[in-house]
């Protein structure tokens, strides 16, 4: 079976030669952005090394018992490791226990692998218990790590891990591909190429689940409404929010990511730059903004969207945050 993966063929080629003993490293660093198929490699790579029936030297049947539990995450042989319920970042008590099920012997395969995804959310305490592992590695033990960027990471880890590099298609090859492989209608593929910005992860998800497409579409409307609202209006919509039963600080992240990249297809209409835009679906409505704000505006709305996210995911106040940047909005007509 076919590693299924819309490009970044040179990273999946790479990882099959890998799937040879002689080349296999004891640690691996997947880096690329949220959406990019880091994970979707990652297990692929865990289903070729332990499949037991490949087609051929580098594949996977993606059929065999090993198979279907990688897939469902029950392969005895596999610990995936996350945060805590309720928790964003990976904690040193977790690492260390990790490292005590590395260090087992493998159950009923050749190695024992333990992929970390999001690796970036570490604490500092737990990245450096990490490098335990990466400096004395146990024999017919594996380690996976995924991450943003490499540079997120403590050189030291990532200087110890072999790096795979996922990146973003370009939008017509992913909308190309979004037709032939998974069969969506032209006019769809072309609408979520756009709107994940090329990351197939992201576009898979908006295709397996419609709700998805329809929380983006609400989220781009309430932005619309607040451009041409008053200040107060503003502040009881973000009052509202902070009262639904969906956590403020998800509830406000998943707003601003959304709008962002409203901002960013405003400024690319404002200078007529060739680049694709996300929101395809709004063009008009961007267009029209693009013509009413200038490009400093524009830029400074963006750069407020980046710090409100940053702010977020530092735990600040997500109400006061949010209506901070709510007050940023310029009051528009569009």
């Amino acid at each position: 079976m076919a590693w299924n993966i819309l490009g970044n063929e040179g990273s999946v080629n790479f990882l099959k030669e890998h799937t040879r003993a002689e080349k296999l490293r004891h640690a691996y660093l997947i880096t690329g952005p949220l959406g990019s198929g880091r994970r979707t490699l990652a297990l692929a790579f865990v289903k070729a090394l332990n499949c037991e029936h490949p087609p051929a030297e580098g594949e996977f049947c993606g059929q065999c018992l090993p198979c279907r539990q990688i897939d469902g995450q029950a392969f005895p042989d596999l610990f995936v490791l996350t945060p805590p319920e309720g928790a964003r970042d990976l904690r040193i008590d977790q690492v260390r226990e990790m490292q005590q099920t590395l260090a087992l012997s493998p159950y009923r395969s050749k190695y024992r692998v333990v992929l970390i995804p999001d690796f970036q959310r570490a604490t500092a305490a737990a990245s450096n218990a990490l490098l335990k592992s990466l400096e004395e590695p146990p024999s017919k033990a594996l380690l996976i790590l995924t991450a943003d960027a490499r540079e997120s990471l403590l050189e030291t880890i990532a200087s110890r891990c072999e790096v795979v590099r996922m990146r973003p298609l370009p939008v017509g090859e992913l909308e190309k591909g979004l037709v032939t492989d998974f069969a969506l209608a032209p006019e769809k593929s072309r609408l979520l190429a756009h709107l994940s910005a090329g990351r197939v992860g992201y576009a898979v998800r908006y295709a397996r689940d419609e709700s998805l497409l329809e929380r983006h579409q609400e989220a781009m409307d309430q932005l619309l409404e607040q451009l041409s609202s008053s200040r107060r209006a503003r502040l009881q919509y973000a009052e509202r929010l902070s009262k639904q039963k969906t956590p403020s600080r998800e509830q406000f992240t998943w707003l601003v990511s959304a709008w962002l990249p409203f901002w960013r297809d405003v400024l690319i209409c404002r200078e007529n730059a060739s680049l694709p835009l996300v929101n395809l679906a709004y063009e008009a409505r961007i267009q029209a903004t693009a013509r009413a704000v200038d490009h400093a505006t524009a830029l400074s709305i963006l750069k407020a969207h980046e710090e409100a996210l940053a702010a977020l995911d530092k735990y600040a106040n997500p109400r006061l945050v949010f209506e901070n940047l709510l007050m940023r909005l310029p009051k528009l007509d569009v």
